[in-house]
C-alpha cells in the first residue's frame, strides 16, 4: 500500500520507467485501476504544449519549465502514422485536440479518418470516417474531441457549419459507431479552429446566419448530445481581430487578437452566464515585442495557456513567448515552426496520464 502510494505522487515519466523495476511493479502499474486512480489524484499533474514539428513529428513540452530548457522539458514523438499500405499513409496529419491525456489526430486530403493517441504510453485507436462518404471540407466543417463522464466514453465529434444546415456527427468509441444529428439554428464558423472541449461540452466560435448575424458561441453537450449557444461579452467586436477559444484557470477563454495593435482575453467565470464575462488581460504590443521589427509580420501575441505561475505561454508567429498578468514579456524562444495564426491549427495542451480506452 505505501509502494502504490508514493508511485500515485510520481509523474507519468517516471512510473513509466519504474514499470522495468520488477514484475510486482509492473503488473500494478499496468493495471486501468491504477490508471484511473493517478489521474484523478496525482499530487503533480505534467501539463504539456504540443507543437507540431513537421508532417512527422510533434514537440512536447513541459508548459511549466523554461523555454530556453531544451534537454529534459522537450520530448519529440513521431506520430503514429498508418502503415504504408494504408491508403491514407501519405496525407497530412492534423491536430484536432486533447482529452485526458489522449491527442485526435486526423487525416485529411479527401476522405476523414482519425487516431486517438496516448504519446506517453504510446497506445493508438484508428477510427474511420464512415457517414455517407462525406467529404471532409475544410471551410465547413469543424471537428472536436471529448469525454463521457457519465459512460467513461471517448467522444469524437464533426460539426458541418454551412449557411443552409447545421449537422452534427458524432461517433461513440463505446459503441463504435457514428451517429447523426440536424441542429435548428444556422451558422458559418468564424475561426479555423477546432472544438475546444470544457464542462463536458465542445465549443466553436461561429457567427448566425440570420438578420442580426451574431456572433455566438456554439456547444455541443456530449452526454445529453445537444446543441446550445453562449452569448459572448456584450460589446465584443468580432471585426479586425482573430477570435480564439481555450481553457484557463478552469473557466472558459476567449481570446481576441488585433494584428499589429494588442490582444485581449475574456474569462467566463460562471459557465453559460453572459454578464460573467471578465476582462482577464489586454496585452499592448509594445510589451511583448523585443528587438528589431519582424520582418513581413506585424508583432502580435496568441495565447494558448496559462501556467501555475499565472504566466501566459503563447506565440508571436514564429516565436514561443511567455507574458506576465500584466502583459510583460518574461521569455521568448524561436521553436514554432508555423507561421502567423497557422500555428493555432498545429498546437495546443495535454496533460499526461496513463490511461487506456475503455473496450
Amino acid at each position: 500500500d505505501l509502494i502504490t502510494e508514493i508511485l500515485m505522487m510520481l509523474p507519468v515519466r517516471s512510473i513509466l520507467r519504474f514499470k522495468c523495476m520488477c514484475k510486482l511493479w509492473f503488473s500494478l502499474i499496468s493495471h486501468p485501476e491504477f490508471a484511473r486512480s493517478h489521474f484523478a489524484l496525482a499530487a503533480t499533474p505534467t501539463t504539456r504544449l504540443y507543437l507540431s514539428a513537421n508532417d512527422h513529428q510533434v514537440e512536447c513540452t513541459d508548459i511549466e519549465a523554461s523555454l530556453h530548457d531544451e534537454n529534459s522539458a522537450k520530448v519529440v514523438f513521431n506520430y503514429p502514422l498508418p502503415s504504408p499500405e494504408d491508403k491514407y499513409y501519405n496525407r497530412m496529419i492534423d491536430i484536432v485536440g486533447s482529452c485526458r491525456g489522449f491527442i485526435l489526430l486526423m487525416t485529411t486530403s479527401g476522405a476523414l479518418n482519425f487516431i486517438i493517441w496516448n504519446p506517453s504510453t504510446g497506445l493508438r485507436k484508428g477510427i474511420s470516417y464512415l457517414m455517407d462518404d462525406h467529404i471532409y471540407n475544410f471551410y465547413a466543417d469543424r471537428c472536436g474531441f471529448g469525454y463521457d463522464s457519465s459512460t467513461d466514453d471517448y467522444v469524437i465529434v464533426n460539426l458541418r457549419i454551412e449557411a443552409w444546415r447545421t449537422e452534427v456527427h458524432c461517433f461513440s468509441l463505446r459503441t463504435n459507431s457514428w451517429s447523426r444529428m440536424l441542429g435548428t439554428a444556422l451558422y458559418y464558423p468564424l475561426d479555423l479552429g477546432h472544438g475546444v472541449f470544457f464542462n463536458g461540452a465542445l465549443h466553436w466560435f461561429v457567427r448566425r446566419c440570420d438578420g442580426r448575424r451574431q456572433a455566438v458561441i456554439i456547444s455541443f453537450d456530449v452526454t445529453e448530445r445537444r446543441l446550445f449557444e453562449i452569448l459572448l461579452p456584450l460589446n465584443f467586436a468580432v471585426k479586425d481581430q482573430i477570435c480564439d477559444l481555450r481553457v484557463m484557470e478552469g473557466c472558459l477563454c476567449l481570446c481576441g487578437a488585433n494584428i499589429g495593435r494588442e490582444t485581449t482575453i475574456w474569462m467566463m467565470k460562471e459557465y453559460k452566464v453572459q454578464s460573467s464575462w471578465t476582462k482577464l488581460l489586454v496585452v499592448p504590443i509594445y510589451n511583448q515585442h523585443t528587438g528589431p521589427p519582424l520582418l513581413f509580420f506585424p508583432p502580435v501575441f496568441y495565447p494558448i495557456c496559462l501556467t501555475k505561475k499565472d504566466e501566459f505561454l503563447g506565440s508571436n508567429h514564429k516565436t514561443l513567448v511567455k507574458l506576465n498578468k500584466k502583459g510583460d514579456l518574461l521569455e521568448r524562444h524561436a521553436r514554432c515552426h508555423n507561421i502567423g495564426c497557422g500555428i493555432l491549427l498545429r498546437c495546443g495542451v495535454y496533460r499526461e496520464s496513463l490511461l487506456s480506452l475503455p473496450e
